[in-house]
């Protein structure tokens, strides 16, 4: 099966997908189409974008927002080309280290449930795993279509998150970053790890889901702990 196939039959049937690829697990194509769909979505996004506004709306949600020293700074490092610049380097570094530590933490709890499996395939996995979360580029592009006069927050570029589908809270609210980072191409993919650990490893459904969402359920649980007892509620 070619890895073209491969990527499709990750939406369509995880459980074969993961089959093929315990065989042939090679990371290249979901990695570039993750780091090279995500930078060309945010390279867009910095050239459309009413820089002016958007500087306007991240000082209205920081406490520094009647500061006209803040203002200058920030319009001074918050052009196009740097923040396509920067946004671009990060997305390059930030999603193969994201990868590695998740292969890392699969390949621990794999020896911890009695599997062998290597760190390389892992990785692999890691990446494999990630296919669903590619929906957030047409999704953001999308979104970037159809902003009005390019007034269109970071936060917003994703429309398929908790907060744009159902809270609509602003920018600066308590809860605002937390139910940002929560959206429904993650929850897919969390699904299709599931699948995919049970594949590889021959482990029960419900060992699978508590390998795969336990970091979740640590990161999110504690972050939303954090802002509850910090005044959210």
């Amino acid at each position: 099966m070619s890895a073209f196939a491969t990527l499709g039959q990750v939406f369509t049937d995880p459980a074969k997908a993961f089959e093929s690829l315990y065989e042939r697990s090679n990371p290249v194509l979901p990695l570039l189409l993750l780091i090279l769909g995500s930078a060309a979505l945010m390279t867009w996004y910095y050239q459309v974008v009413d820089m002016s506004w958007l500087i306007d709306q991240m000082l209205a949600a920081s406490p520094q927002g009647g500061d006209p020293a803040a203002r200058a700074g920030m319009e001074k490092f918050m052009t196009p080309a740097t923040m396509t610049v920067t946004t671009v380097v990060s997305i390059a570094v930030m999603l193969p280290l994201i990868l590695l530590l998740t292969a890392v933490y699969y390949l621990l709890s794999a020896k911890v449930v009695g599997s062998e499996i290597g760190f390389g395939k892992w990785f692999s996995f890691a990446a494999w795993a990630s296919v669903p979360t590619l929906l957030t580029i047409p999704a953001g592009a999308v979104a970037i279509l159809m902003a009005s006069n390019g007034q269109l927050g970071t936060h917003e570029v994703n429309p398929l998150t908790l907060n744009q589908l159902f809270f609509h809270l602003p920018m600066g609210h308590h809860w605002q970053a937390l139910l940002d980072a929560v959206h429904l191409p993650m929850l897919w993919s969390l699904f299709v790890s599931a699948v995919g650990y049970r594949v590889w490893t021959k482990k029960s459904a419900a060992t699978s889901w508590i390998v795969v969402s336990l970091p979740y359920v640590l990161i999110f649980g504690i972050w939303a702990l954090v802002l509850a007892f910090t005044g959210g509620a």
